[in-house]
C-alpha cells in the first residue's frame, strides 16, 4: 500500500496547503479578479463565490468574455445561483421530468421539492406508481458503504450514522430528455469554472449514458456522517478536499476544512476577499446566533478544525469502493461557493427542531429515506 504523508511530516499546516484552500485568493487570482471587475462591476455572490475558487484558466476565459461581452456575462453570473440551489439543500422542482403529475410522496421524514416554501408533508407510506423513468434508490449500494465505514462516520468516528449522496440522489433519479433543464443547465454553468476534461469526468462517474438519461447510484456516490455532520455538511458549513488515494484503492485521504460565510449582500466586488477559515473549530453561520462544532470521538472529544486530516479505507475496493476522488473534488469546489455565499432560498429550522435521534425532517439535499437509511445507534452495536 501507498504511503501517505501525515501532518507529522510537515512543520506547519502552511507546508502542505496553499493560501487558497482556506478561500484566501492568491495574487494571480487577485489580478484577475480586478480586470473582471473593472469590466463587469458588482456581481451577484455566488458568482463571486465561484470566482474565488475555480480554475484560472477558466477565469482567464471570464476575464476576456467580459472585456469582450460585459453585458453577456453580467447576464450570466445570475445563473450562478441555480448551480448553488440546484446543488444545495433543497432539490428544485424536476421542470424536464414528464409532463403527467408523478405519484411521488417522499417518506415522511423527507419535504416536498422545496424551491421557496415547504409543502404539506405526504402521506408516509405513498410511493412512485406512474414515473417508469424515476429510480428508487440502491439499498445494496448504502449497506455497503456503511459496512465500508465500518457504522461510524467517517469524521467524527460517531457510531449512529446515516448514509449521505455526495452528489445529490434528486439529480441522478429520473431522465431529463429537455436539454434546457436544470440538470443540464447545472452542468453547462459548470464549465464556466473548470476545463472540459475535468467536467467530462465529473459526468461520466454518474451520467455514464449521458445527461438526458437517469444517472448511476453506486457505492462511491456514498459516504456515513453522523447526523449532526450530516446537517452540517447539507447547510455549506464545511467541505472535504481530497489529497490522495493509494494505488490499490484501499485508502483515501481528505482533509475538513469549516466555511465561514460572507456577510449577505445582493452584489459583492469581485475584489472582496473570502473570510479565511485557517484555524476555524466551528461554524457560526449556519444557525443564527449560534456556534456549532463538531468532535472526534476517536480522539478524545478534540474539535475538529481547518485542516484536520481524515483517513477512510476499505478492504474491497471492488465491491466496497471508496467514495469517488472525483466526485469529492466536484463537492469540494461546490459546497464553498455555497459555504461563502450561503445556500440559495433556504430558511433552515434550528437544529434542536430536527431531534437529536431520528428526526421527522430529512436533509433534501443529501436525500434519505427513513426507511432504507442506515441509521444505527451506539447502543445495538456495542457489542
Amino acid at each position: 500500500m501507498e504511503d501517505f504523508n501525515t501532518m507529522e511530516d510537515f512543520n506547519t499546516i502552511e507546508d502542505f496547503n496553499t493560501m487558497e484552500d482556506f478561500n484566501q485568493p492568491g495574487p494571480e487570482r487577485i489580478d484577475l479578479l480586478k480586470r473582471l471587475q473593472e469590466s463587469i462591476g458588482n456581481v451577484p455572490p455566488h458568482f463571486w463565490a465561484a470566482c474565488q475558487i475555480c480554475d484560472l484558466d477558466a477565469l482567464k476565459n471570464l476575464v476576456n468574455c467580459g472585456r469582450e461581452y460585459p453585458s453577456i456575462l453580467r447576464g450570466l453570473t445570475l445563473h450562478t445561483y441555480t448551480m448553488a440551489h440546484y446543488w444545495g439543500p433543497s432539490p428544485p422542482r424536476a421542470q424536464s421530468q414528464a409532463a403527467t403529475p408523478n405519484k411521488i410522496t417522499p417518506h415522511k421524514s423527507t419535504p416536498s421539492n422545496l424551491s421557496t416554501s415547504f409543502s404539506t408533508p405526504p402521506t408516509k407510506k405513498q410511493k412512485i406508481s406512474d414515473s417508469p423513468t424515476i429510480q428508487r434508490r440502491n439499498q445494496k449500494a448504502r449497506d455497503l458503504a456503511a459496512e465500508r465505514d465500518e457504522l461510524r462516520c467517517i469524521i467524527t468516528s460517531n457510531a449512529s450514522v446515516e448514509v449521505a449522496h455526495i452528489y445529490p440522489f434528486h439529480s441522478i433519479s429520473h431522465q431529463e430528455a429537455n436539454e434546457f433543464g436544470q440538470r443540464h443547465n447545472f452542468w453547462d454553468h459548470l464549465k464556466n469554472f473548470w476545463p472540459q476534461e475535468k467536467i467530462a469526468a465529473w459526468e461520466a462517474q454518474l451520467f455514464p449514458a449521458g445527461l438526458c438519461e437517469s444517472g448511476i447510484e453506486r457505492v462511491y456516490n456514498l459516504i456515513t456522517l453522523s447526523r449532526t455532520a450530516h446537517d452540517m455538511w447539507a447547510r455549506g458549513a464545511f467541505a472535504l478536499k481530497p489529497i490522495s488515494e493509494s494505488d490499490d484503492k484501499t485508502t483515501l485521504k481528505v482533509q475538513f476544512f469549516w466555511q465561514k460565510k460572507q456577510e449577505a449582500q445582493t452584489a459583492m466586488n469581485l475584489l472582496t476577499t473570502p473570510f479565511s477559515t485557517k484555524g476555524l473549530n466551528q461554524n457560526t453561520d449556519v444557525l443564527a446566533g449560534g456556534a456549532v462544532k463538531l468532535f472526534r470521538e476517536d480522539k478524545g472529544e478534540e474539535k475538529i478544525q481547518s485542516g484536520d486530516f481524515f483517513t477512510l479505507q476499505t478492504d474491497d475496493p471492488e465491491t466496497k469502493p471508496l467514495p469517488s476522488f472525483i466526485l469529492l473534488e466536484l463537492q469540494w469546489f461546490l459546497q464553498r461557493v455555497i459555504g461563502m455565499a450561503g445556500a440559495a432560498d433556504v430558511d433552515w429550522p434550528p437544529l434542536s427542531d430536527f431531534g437529536s435521534d431520528i428526526s421527522d425532517i430529512e436533509l433534501p439535499d443529501l436525500e434519505l429515506d427513513e426507511e432504507d437509511s442506515f441509521f444505527f445507534s451506539a447502543a445495538i452495536f456495542s457489542n
